[in-house]
């Protein structure tokens, strides 16, 4: 998979396989099968087009195949603007004093 462009991350405690992902390979392994899990590098916080981007042109490369990545390129133009935006209201609320007493944030009702 090095030549693919593939990066193996031995040394990274983040590294490992968990889930389904290391359990069918772990299976595949035991009944002699060869495999390979391909995953990309996201922040937990939104979709990461960029990431299945990544994932999907080391994919393109193994299986010889041409694949379109427009539309996949525009949702991460929006997700940018997204992430934008969110940015930039943090940096405002966190600009404005403090209010006194209760506030939205206090509230966690979603909790149990």
């Amino acid at each position: 998979m090095k030549k693919f462009g593939v990066i193996f991350s031995r040394n990274d405690p983040g590294g490992g396989l968990i889930g389904a992902s290391g359990l069918f390979l772990g299976l595949g392994r035991l009944l002699g099968m060869e495999g390979v899990c391909l995953m990309g590098e996201t922040s937990g916080y939104f979709v990461d087009p960029r990431s299945a981007e990544a994932v999907l042109k080391v994919l393109a490369k193994i299986l010889s195949v041409d694949l379109d990545f427009t539309a996949l390129e525009a949702k991460a133009h929006e997700i940018d603007r997204i992430a934008q935006k969110i940015h930039e209201a943090e940096s405002r609320s966190s600009e404005s004093p403090l209010p006194s007493g209760p506030t939205p944030r206090d509230d966690l009702g979603y909790i149990g």
